[in-house]
């Protein structure tokens, strides 16, 4: 019986053993994984900003001297203040791009809100105040523009867009209205 006891006692001590090598190994394991997500989503965040926000500027940019020449003179403006924390649930994988188009000054519409998703999609839809805003309303209005992966995102890509986000605003908002009221025309 002694024998039976000890062989018993040795079995749970090393099942105890095993156990601990093997929690060691799956905490080392989801460590390694957190790890190489982490790094992942901030090699996508850098190419957000090193590549995405880059080609939307320069397509504003081009826009902004083309609505220059037009009798609407409207104009596309980055806006700051939307931003979303890092326990932002559901949320975007860094801060968004935010461009409003303006009629002499004056807002016209909701938002444009160009953002990154966890997944590597770039997403964007309307948004008509900054979270930051508390009578805002934190919905977002699809306005046709579908979500594109990010290593596909390119300069047509960001022209579409911008083109897609003024057609949606004047479709919606009377842009020569407010161009009247100044004595544009």
């Amino acid at each position: 019986m002694s024998g039976m006891l000890e062989d018993q006692l040795d079995l749970v001590l090393a099942t105890q053993r095993q156990r601990r090598r093997q929690r060691k190994a799956e905490q080392a394991e989801c460590e390694t994984t957190i790890h190489e997500v982490r790094a992942g989503l901030e090699r996508m965040q850098a190419k957000f900003c090193t590549e995405v926000r880059p080609l939307i500027e320069q397509v504003v940019a081009h826009a902004n001297r083309h609505l220059g020449t037009r009798s609407e003179k409207c104009r596309l403006a980055e806006i700051s203040g939307y931003f979303t924390g890092p326990l932002y649930p559901g949320g975007t994988a860094c801060n968004p791009l935010a461009y409003e188009l303006r009629v002499d000054g004056q807002k016209v519409g909701e938002t444009l809100l160009v953002e990154m998703t966890h997944q590597g999609m770039i997403e964007a839809a309307l948004g008509p105040f900054p979270p930051t805003v508390p009578e805002g309303h934190p919905t977002r209005v699809n306005f046709g523009w579908a979500p594109v992966p990010l290593d596909k995102f390119d300069a047509n890509i960001a022209s579409d867009l911008v083109v897609r986000y003024i057609a949606a605003l004047t479709a919606r908002w009377p842009v020569r209205a407010l161009g009247e009221k100044a004595g544009w025309y």
